[in-house]
């Protein structure tokens, strides 16, 4: 098996393991675009956030600096933590960082 079908199947793995849809979860950023006013600049960021977290190969730095700048509006401060702190989406995120994505 090459390293790229290693990889596939690995990502298959997480992928399965995350059928609720934890780390692109559609209600989660409803949630998030909901809390906050239309013309808030944070629309930006939730929309980065859940395109990183949809990418092939999603970057966790990147998904980092997404949640960190989400948590810092205090309108979003407790979705965002009780989302990404929860153990099942760090362990999602450590499954991707395991496999090299």
């Amino acid at each position: 098996m090459s390293h790229a079908d290693h990889r596939d199947e690995l990502r298959e793995e997480v992928t399965a393991a995350d059928a609720t849809g934890m780390i692109a979860d559609e209600e989660l950023v409803a949630r998030l675009h909901s809390a906050l006013p239309p013309e808030h600049a944070a629309h930006a960021t939730i929309d980065a956030l859940h395109a990183e977290a949809n990418r092939r190969a999603p970057n966790r730095a990147s998904l980092e600096k997404h949640v960190s700048d989400l948590r810092l509006l205090p309108e979003l401060e407790a979705i965002v933590v009780n989302w990404w702190d929860s153990p099942r989406t760090q362990r999602i995120i450590a499954d991707l960082n395991q496999i090299g994505l």
